[in-house]
């Protein structure tokens, strides 16, 4: 892995579900073979990205890695990537809806490496909602027939054998999980409380609600320290963090994509003071709210591709992370911004 240039200008787009699948199921999964060259770009859900074949060059907030089989990415909403330099690239992507976080896959919360993959490990500061882990063989096998059997299923009418979906889901995240590091078992971890399931439901449903401590621990029935312990333990931030996290996600999007002026937006997702949304956002980006817009211009990606998506571009990527390996921690050096 290596830090991306000062002056590295990804092509940015940002995917809505119906983008790419067919049906609007909540649980998706396909395989592609031959993968193109493929600029940065960002989805509105959950992506697990698993390489089986071929390599390429992969960037991410994390860095530049040359992946090759073996090497599986989590992507939460709002987490850009790219692939370039590709060579007979093959990888399987699967995708969730993000709200099956705060329900159907609510209790993952309490086991530690699951907890860890889908929480706590994307959403640090440093991890810029990815995650980078890499599998031996054997699991690359299991994931394998899994997928497929996913792959299948994404096939057929939308909404039906969820059951089946969920399953095969939480198979694949089970073996995912147990490439995370085994350092990351060391440290106690409090039991899934109902209460920070409700909590994390109230906010992604309601993102721009005036969100306090004691509001959101009023809602869900619990003291305010209590449910900030609780959250803090199980997640690994605190609730008003994770709630910045999902307000920033938006506001990128609302940025992209609406000619809204810059403090609409920042009210749009919840913080009606312009100087408060810009300040929040400069330290999560390393520019302001305008300079994102500015630094994003549409372009074609695809010769022939008429989508009315927009499509940017912006020469600045958030400081880097860690990628999770199974022998090391590697700490990645933070980006220079020029």
């Amino acid at each position: 892995m290596a830090k991306l240039k000062p002056n590295h200008s990804p092509w940015t787009r940002h995917f809505a579900w119906d983008r790419c699948f067919r049906k609007p199921n909540r649980i998706e999964a396909n395989i592609v073979h031959d993968h193109p060259d493929y600029p940065t770009h960002d989805h509105e859900f959950v992506e697990l990205a698993m390489i089986v074949g071929g390599t390429c060059m992969h960037l991410s907030a994390l860095g530049e890695q040359q992946v090759t089989a073996g090497d599986v990415f989590l992507f939460r909403p709002g987490a850009w990537h790219e692939y370039k330099n590709v060579k007979n690239l093959c990888l399987y992507n699967c995708c969730f809806d993000p709200a099956l976080l705060g329900l159907e896959l609510g209790w993952m919360m309490n086991y530690p490496l699951l907890g860890r993959l889908l929480w706590s490990v994307p959403l640090s500061p440093t991890q810029h909602g990815t995650v980078a882990l890499r599998m031996e063989k054997p699991e690359i096998a299991r994931a394998r027939k899994i997928l497929d059997e996913l792959c299948a299923l994404t096939q057929r009418e939308p909404g039906s054998q969820f059951g089946e979906h969920l399953g095969l889901l939480v198979q694949f995240l089970s073996i995912v999980s147990n490439r995370l590091p085994a350092i990351t078992l060391d440290a106690p971890r409090a039991k899934i409380h109902p209460g920070v399931t409700a909590a994390i439901k109230q906010m992604d449903d309601n993102p721009s609600d005036p969100w306090t401590l004691p509001l959101l621990a009023e809602k869900v029935g619990l003291r305010p320290d209590y449910l900030c312990r609780l959250f803090g333990e199980i997640v690994g931030i605190s609730p008003i963090n994770y709630l910045n996290r999902r307000r920033l996600e938006l506001a990128t999007g609302l940025l992209r994509h609406t000619l809204l002026p810059v403090g609409d937006v920042g009210a749009a997702v919840g913080w009606a003071d312009a100087n408060y949304f810009a300040r929040r956002f400069n330290e999560k980006f390393g520019v302001s709210p305008s300079q994102y817009r500015t630094r994003f211009k549409r372009v074609q990606l695809e010769k022939g591709d008429q989508s009315s998506e927009p499509v940017f571009s912006v020469n600045q990527a958030p400081a880097g992370g860690t990628n999770f390996l199974p022998r090391q921690r590697r700490e990645i050096p933070p980006i220079v911004h020029g």
